[in-house]
Order: structure tokens, then sequence, then C-alpha cells
């Protein structure tokens, strides 16, 4: 389950965020909302790819509450209308380490344990920013076994 390492520049992305805890069941509801919603967003650029970004705030360690943020790339922020409801976010330019998830959304978890509980430390990389996303392409089918889907983690060598 070795990441490959990616440089890609600033991603511009338009969404509808869900701040609380993932386990209550709320959280893909986030999606549903969004799901409604994404057709009005312009410039997209590409049709079939969707995102869903995870912002980890210092109450994420104490309370297990984070930010998602289900959303589409658009090829720029300027002069773009953002629907009424949703709001739009850049992420920097960073190198990313990209891990394949095949098996639908049961075994994203198993991924993220890996990549921040296994990897990361054993690496030469550790986290760049507070985030990481999900990228769900043609590939991806939901909760079945043929689903496949990249797990993005931005990443930078370790100081010292």
């Amino acid at each position: 389950m070795e990441p490959r390492l990616v440089d890609l520049g600033e991603i511009h992305l338009v969404g509808l965020p869900y701040y609380g805890d993932p386990s209550g069941g709320t959280f893909g509801q986030a999606w549903e909302r969004f799901m409604q919603s994404q057709p009005e967003v312009t410039a997209r650029v590409n049709p079939t790819v969707a995102y869903g970004v995870e912002v980890y705030g210092p109450e994420f360690m104490q309370e297990h509450k984070w930010t998602y943020f289900p959303s589409v790339e658009v090829s720029s922020l300027a002069d773009l209308p953002v629907p009424s409801g949703l709001f739009a976010k850049t992420l920097p330019a960073a190198k990313y380490a990209v891990f394949h998830v095949k098996g639908g959304l049961a075994k994203i978890g198993e991924v993220f344990r890996y990549a921040y509980d296994e990897w990361l430390p054993a690496s030469q990389y550790e986290a760049a920013y507070p985030y990481d996303f999900e990228s769900y392409g043609e590939d991806f089918k939901g909760d079945v076994d043929e689903s496949e889907m990249d797990v993005y983690i931005p990443v930078k060598p370790k100081a010292g």
C-alpha cells in the first residue's frame, strides 16, 4: 500500500462544508445536500470527479470533530458565481502522498490509519497542512468491492 508522490498546483473547490463527528451518521448527509446543489456549479474542471476534503482544527484531537467539505474542482474562483449556500476554498500547491483505495468506503478508514499511523511516521515526510482529501472519479461505485478512489495527504520533508 505504498503511496505515489505527486506535485499538484492550487486546487480551487466549490462545495458544502459540514462540521462535526463523522460517527453520528449525519456525515453522509453532507454529500446528499451537496449533490442537490452541485449541478449549479459552473466552470468544473472534470464533471466526473468529486472531492471530500477533511480539515483538521485543534478540536479534532480532543473532540474528534472536523470540517468535511464535499466539493468539485473549478478552473478558477475569480469571477465565478458560487451558488447560494455553497462555499469556495483553494487548497495550496503541495506535494501529496496518494494512497489508492480499492474496496469502497469500508476500506477508507483502514487506508487513513495506515497512512497516518504507519507510513508517515516511517517515511521521510510529515503532514504539510492540516487537511487531506479523497478523490472520487469514474471508478468510484460506492461501498462495493470494485469501487476505487484515492486519498491525498499533503506532505513535506521532515525537519532536521
